[in-house]
């Protein structure tokens, strides 16, 4: 009987360890808005591959393990990164500009209600232009170099 209890009590502490998930949705946001194009990539530290999203849209929700994920922009030179929000607006912990990728908090949820996903906006402008060689202003007097 006591093995049959202990099988029992491994089970028990097995099912309650298990991981939860919760869902994500990864938005391309440019400003001003609709100012950018193109296709957007970013990766989660742990999960393999890349995520994919055209600008000024949103990736469809998925599933990610509960916890903190980093999610980073993968550079793109069209683009200037900007900044990242999100809502929840307490599930953004922390954003690093330097390599366009901030930490969220995953929080259990469900794909069936909506009112439990994380929303994580990068924000984008676009890049400025190079000025094509002998187009450009002279500084203060507006006359153009020839």
């Amino acid at each position: 009987m006591n093995f049959r209890l202990f099988w029992i009590a491994i089970m028990f502490v097995c099912l309650c360890g298990s991981a939860h998930a919760g869902v994500i949705e990864i938005c391309k946001v440019s400003d001003p808005s609709y100012s950018l194009s193109g296709f957007y990539s970013f990766t989660i530290a742990g999960q393999p591959g890349t995520v994919g999203v055209p600008a000024d849209y949103c990736t469809a929700p998925f599933s990610l393990p509960d916890g903190y994920a980093v999610i980073t922009e993968l550079p793109n030179p069209d683009s200037v990164f900007e900044s990242v929000n999100a809502f929840p607006g307490d599930q953004l912990i922390s954003v690093d500009p330097l390599t366009a990728s901030a930490t969220v908090l995953i929080a259990p949820g469900d794909l069936s209600d909506s009112s439990t996903w994380l929303e994580v906006n990068f924000v984008n402008a676009p890049a400025a232009p190079a000025p094509e060689p002998g187009t450009g202003w002279v500084v203060g007097l507006g006359l153009t170099v020839w």
